[in-house]
């Protein structure tokens, strides 16, 4: 039996080689395909909620919860409610009384959604607010919740178009404190067929990849990809979103 600090040096060694595996990286993206087709991440909930993510993404996203010791995280594009009650569910296990919450923002907050999370067992650590995510009378409501002390944790998942979610980076990126991290959901639709992706705005070229890229060169000292998180981004619908305050 590995002892604690053997198994972790393992475990480092296996994301590495991973994270080379050129054979899994195809698999992945081949499985995320069939995952899409089949509608596979709209099949899970959180306590009672819809939660519209992989799995993995959300094991992933608590471990850059637990990482950064976030007590704040702002949440673009809630969809259903069901990663907000997620969120806010890890941020109670770690924060207890002390002071957090999940500000969850959407263009529009749909009557079953709030019901959703008024009637969730962490409402009170859930903050809606309905607007643009990229106009500013939206970011300055954000923005009042969150106080110079605060830790903050930046998770984009609204409009996947290029330059929405370019917009959002140049906005809500401010926000991260350092040593936290800015999640760029769905950047997997750079990987994902064009059959998949009918009567969206977004597809190959338009995507969260593509703002994230553009983001990166034009602010080349804000943010780095998270390679701990990202090695085990596929399968997964956020591969090369992970990013961490510098």
């Amino acid at each position: 039996m590995q002892n604690a600090r053997e198994f972790s040096e393992w475990k480092d060694n296996r994301l590495k080689l991973l994270a080379d595996n050129e054979e899994y990286q195809q698999a992945s993206l081949q499985w995320i395909n069939k995952a899409v087709e089949n509608d596979y991440p709209y099949l899970f909930s959180w306590f009672g909620v819809p939660v519209i993510q992989f799995p993995s993404d959300l094991v992933l996203m608590q471990e850059a919860i637990f990482r950064s010791r976030a007590n704040k995280v702002v949440e673009v594009g809630i969809a259903r409610g069901g990663t907000t009650v997620f969120l806010a569910s890890l941020l109670k296990l770690i924060h207890g009384n002390e002071a957090h919450s999940v500000i969850g923002v959407d263009i529009k907050l749909s009557n079953h959604t709030i019901e959703a999370v008024r009637n969730s067992v962490v409402q009170d650590s859930i903050i809606l607010i309905e607007g643009n995510s990229v106009s500013n009378e939206t970011f300055l409501r954000v923005k009042q919740f969150i106080n110079s002390e605060d830790r903050v944790l930046v998770i984009l998942d609204s409009n996947h178009t290029h330059q929405h979610v370019y917009s959002e980076m140049m906005l809500y990126g401010g926000l991260v404190t350092s040593n936290s991290f800015l999640i760029v959901m769905d950047t997997a639709i750079e990987y994902v067929d064009q059959e998949h992706l009918k009567d969206k705005k977004w597809a190959r070229g338009n995507s969260p990849l593509t703002a994230v890229s553009r983001y990166q060169v034009e602010n080349p000292n804000e943010f780095v990809l998270d390679e701990i998180l990202d090695s085990r981004s596929l399968p997964g619908a956020a591969s090369g979103g992970f990013l961490k305050r510098l």
